[in-house]
């Protein structure tokens, strides 16, 4: 059990972050087929008329439910299918929370990691967009993927170094625009799935604006967690939050394994002072608000743990 002290510690240290992800399932499933179809077969798939419509009016009702709430922060996910100009417009337009991070598209089309040039160019093109739509929004770091679950005949040793070398380029992109990219580890078969892994591929950049994303259900063993987060230290730039048993799963925090008050003390002890993106998967919710409610809720409970 916390402390009184350890407690005001975690609440000065901390604050509340929800990630647009958090919101997949009361997204409009035809958006959400057309938005992860494409990167999912290695290829850019654009939205018309009608789905950019269908998307500027989710994401009016996604900001009108975040900015009533008490969540203060937001990560942004971002894809090329969609017309970006009228949805930033749009987030822009007298916002209630801070724009902290945007999340770069991933997928068979974005992978830093592939053996395919196209591949490769493709998660470049997909960073630098996503570090220009940062900078609109005056968000401080892109998450960035080290790689996607697809198994190739190519050396890993080779893949993790084309990863390095496309997220080295991205990253002398954001230092111009004053962004931070965030790599985060992944949870499967890919390029970035174990701790040493991304840490390594964070030393092969050596560039000061890099650092790493710690998402808190894609590392294994949970009981591990803590010990992983000062591992990493003050390179930790970005945190995402949702609880596990040993597999990704996505669950709000106190439904698997994780040890919450240790997870925050290490952040703190880390000397991590931003917010924690709730990057959840609610299945029984009707809509945006009805996230937000939960994810308050669950974060008032997080913070007293």
């Amino acid at each position: 059990m916390a402390t009184h002290d350890s407690r005001e510690l975690i609440q000065d240290c901390l604050r509340l972050g929800i990630s647009g992800s958090s919101f997949v399932y009361v997204m409009p499933s035809e958006l959400v087929l057309a938005a992860y179809h494409g990167a999912r077969e290695g290829k850019i798939t654009c939205f018309d008329k009608q789905r950019n419509d269908l998307m500027i009016a989710f994401m009016r009702d996604l900001m009108n439910a975040v900015n009533s709430s008490e969540i203060t922060s937001m990560e942004c996910y971002h894809s090329l299918a969609w017309d970006s100009t009228p949805i930033l417009e749009l987030m822009l337009d007298n916002p209630q929370v801070e724009f902290w991070s945007v999340h770069a598209p991933y997928g068979r089309y974005y992978d830093p990691s592939s053996p395919n040039p196209e591949a490769r160019e493709g998660a470049l093109a997909g960073y630098v967009d996503s570090i220009k739509v940062a900078r609109r929004l005056g968000a401080r770091v892109v998450v960035a993927h080290p790689g996607v679950d697809i198994v190739f005949d190519t050396p890993r040793e080779i893949r993790v170094k084309y990863a390095a070398e496309i997220l080295h380029r991205a990253a002398e992109i954001a230092g111009e625009y004053g962004v931070k990219i965030g790599i985060e580890p992944m949870p499967k078969r890919e390029i970035g799935n174990s701790l040493d892994e991304v840490l390594r591929i964070v030393e092969m950049i050596d560039l000061p604006n890099v650092g790493v994303t710690f998402d808190t259900n894609h590392l294994f063993p949970p009981e591990n967690i803590p010990d992983m987060i000062r591992k990493v230290g003050e390179l930790i730039v970005n945190v995402h939050v949702s609880d596990q048993d040993g597999v990704e799963r996505h669950w709000m925090p106190f439904d698997g394994k994780l040890d919450w008050h240790a997870v925050l003390e290490a952040l703190v002890d880390a000397k991590y002072s931003g917010p924690l993106i709730y990057e959840i998967h609610l299945k029984d919710v009707r809509n945006c608000r009805d996230v937000c409610k939960r994810v308050v809720q669950n974060y008032r409970q997080l913070v007293l743990c």
